[in-house]
This record gives structure tokens, C-alpha cells and sequence, in this order.
């Protein structure tokens, strides 16, 4: 990939590094930092190194009457105008450009305006969200967002400011991922988390398809979003129960438990903890589970000490992992008494360092 931002924004780090030689170090830092398990070969996934993040923030940079796209720079922290991103999606680059040109023949849009935010999907529609650090009338606002709706056919438009949030048709847009020959509908909602690459986001799921084939009984899935894994993996077990504490995740994972026809889904708004604590009490709400396997997919902070202790108390874990370090050090606790039976690493975020992980854990008997 070739991009006149590189050395100048923040997000490519490792932009002189030809990409195969990028996957290949990190596979090889991956295996030496869980050398001190017994892990199975690690499998490896990659994708493309360009147009793969369907979801992308820009800091909007003025000076007098121009207006520009900013990232933090790449050796120092403060902003760089940049002039394009080639790693988001090709129906967001493509339309970045005369977004911020139309944009900036309206003052009403342009004066402080922070931040702009592309959601893309993958038959290229796109929700853009306008962030301002100035108040605004909804009345007032509407007509200039109506007049950019007309210009940008494809794209639906969100207006934040902090406390208040305008949208004129719909905040959300429905992504199509095809896991296994089967296409699966999400409803992915403008600022709550949805997985940024697809074509890896279909692997990581395929992955956990796979590896869970021979596992017994039924599943609870922690921080579970929009059902992005819960969906598809609810075909492997006879129940599931997913748990996430952001209500309007746990509204568009209802919502695409519907329109792809799944029916065996118990959706629960709570955190980590209080589903936890109803296991411990022996709730009857999970006592028609047989609750043997688990799958979390945790922030970067990986489990803290209740949640692990709860993590370790089933049978077999499918832990999906945006960060290494946390991975290891749960590991070091989970892997007790249990074979891993899988290791992978998904390429999530080519030109970074950063590694996504996934480990599949069986207890012995």
C-alpha cells in the first residue's frame, strides 16, 4: 500500500515495513511471548493491507477559512493535516475529500466543527457523524444536513455535541458478513463498538466456528456487543446466553437475533459481574443452562481478578484477545488444569503493532 500520509500520521507505524515482513514479526514476537505454554502451531490470518477499516475517526484541523483532516503526527503528539487514508474502507476514502469540500462552503457546518467520523458497510453506504465543540439549533442544523444528504445519496448523517445528538433518518447501517457460506445481517449502530475490519471479523468468526465444533453443552458469551460472534456461534450449541452492559448493543443484538432468524439466544444487559453473581446465587434464570463453555472477548484490559475467577469456573473458554500482554497474564491462571487447543492470530490492524489473538482452552480430565 502506498500513502501520502505515511511518516506524517500517527496510525501507520510501521509504514517502511513491507507488509509481509510485518506479519511475520509479529507471528514470531506472538510465539515467543506465550512460550512458556504448551501451545499448539499458531495459525495465522491475514487480509488486506489497504481499504480495511470500515469504521474511522478524523480530527477536523482549521486555519483561517481552510479546513482540513488531522491525525495525531507520528513522533510527536499533536495533530498533522493529512491529505488522505488508504486503510480505511475504498466508499470512505473516496468520499473524504468532497465531504470536507462541501462541508467548508457552509459556514454554518464548518465553524467548530472537531471531528468527523466514517461507518461504512459493506455495499458502501455510510454513516457520517458531524462532531461540534459549539452549540446548535436542530432546526437550524437540519436544512444544511439535509442539503449534504442530497449531495451524498449514500450516506446518512449524525450531529453530536457533548449531551445532545441529532439524526434525521437513521443512526445505524446493516453490515452483511459471510461466515461459512452463510451471509449473517448486523445492525451496527454510529458510536457504540463494532468490529472495524469485516473480512477479518468473518474469520475470527469462522475461527471460533470451527474451533467449538466438538464442544458439549451451552455457551455464555461475555461483552457480546451487537451479537457479532454470539449470531453465527449460536448454531454450534443448543443455548446461549450473552451478556453486555450497553443497552443499545444489547437493542441491535435482539434486532439482528431477528432478522437472521435465530432463536435460542437469551440477550442480557448487565455486566460481567452481576452475571456472575447470578450463577454464584444459582439464579433461575440460568438454572435451564448447562452452562459449560464460555467465549469473552474482553476490552484491552483484558479480566480482572472476579472476572477471571468466574472466566475459569467453566468447562471450556474461547477468549478472543485485542491485547497480548492482558492475554498472557490471564492465561497464566486459566490455562491451569486445562490443553489449549487453538491459538491464532488475526492481522486486524495492518501497519501497527497491534495483535489480536484468539485461544481455545479445554480442561483435562
Amino acid at each position: 500500500m502506498n500513502c501520502s500520509s505515511f511518516g506524517k500520521c500517527g496510525s501507520c507505524v510501521l509504514y517502511q515495513i513491507p507488509y509481509e515482513e510485518q506479519v511475520e514479526m509479529k507471528k514470531n514476537k506472538l510465539v515467543d511471548m506465550f512460550s512458556q505454554f504448551d501451545m499448539p502451531k499458531l495459525e495465522v490470518f491475514t487480509g488486506s493491507d489497504e481499504h480495511f477499516r470500515a469504521r474511522a475517526e478524523f480530527r477536523i484541523w482549521h486555519d483561517g477559512d481552510r479546513c482540513d483532516y488531522g491525525m495525531f503526527g507520528l513522533r510527536e503528539r499533536r495533530i498533522v493535516t493529512i491529505d488522505e487514508c488508504n486503510i480505511v474502507d475504498k466508499s470512505i476514502s473516496d468520499i473524504m475529500k468532497p465531504m470536507l469540500e462541501e462541508i467548508i462552503k457552509d459556514e454554518y457546518l464548518k465553524t467548530k466543527l472537531y471531528a468527523v467520523e466514517y461507518l461504512s458497510n459493506s455495499k458502501g453506504e455510510l454513516i457520517v457523524t458531524l462532531i461540534y465543540h459549539k452549540k446548535w439549533d436542530e432546526e437550524e442544523m437540519k436544512p444544511h444536513i439535509y442539503a449534504l444528504k442530497d449531495k451524498f445519496k449514500n450516506c446518512d448523517f449524525v450531529v453530536r455535541r457533548k449531551g445532545k445528538k441529532l439524526f434525521l433518518d437513521k443512526n445505524y447501517l446493516i453490515e452483511e458478513l459471510n461466515i461459512k457460506d452463510e451471509v449473517y445481517k448486523y445492525k451496527q449502530i454510529e458510536a457504540t463498538f463494532t468490529q472495524p475490519n469485516r473480512k477479518m471479523a468473518e474469520k475470527m468468526i469462522t475461527w471460533a466456528m470451527d474451533s467449538s465444533e466438538e464442544l458439549k453443552g451451552d455457551l455464555v458469551e461475555l461483552y457480546c456487543g451487537n451479537g457479532n460472534f454470539t449470531i453465527p456461534l449460536s448454531k454450534r450449541f443448543r443455548k446461549v446466553i450473552a451478556t453486555e452492559i450497553s443497552q443499545q448493543s444489547i437493542d441491535a443484538a435482539f434486532y439482528n437475533a431477528d432478522i437472521n432468524g435465530i432463536d435460542n439466544i437469551t440477550f442480557l444487559a448487565m455486566s460481567a459481574a452481576d452475571f456472575a453473581r447470578l450463577k454464584d446465587e444459582d439464579s433461575p434464570l440460568i438454572k435451564k443452562y448447562d452452562l459449560q463453555n464460555i467465549l469473552i472477548d474482553p476490552p484491552r484490559a483484558g479480566l480482572d481478578d472476579k472476572s477471571r475467577k468466574f472466566v475459569d469456573s467453566f468447562e471450556n473458554i474461547i477468549y478472543i484477545s485485542c491485547n497480548p500482554e492482558t492475554l498472557k497474564r490471564d492465561l497464566e491462571t486459566l490455562s491451569e488444569g486445562r490443553k489449549i487447543k487453538a491459538f491464532a492470530f488475526f492481522d486486524q490492524f495492518p501497519w501497527t503493532n497491534h495483535m489480536e489473538c484468539g485461544v481455545v482452552l479445554k480442561r483435562e480430565k
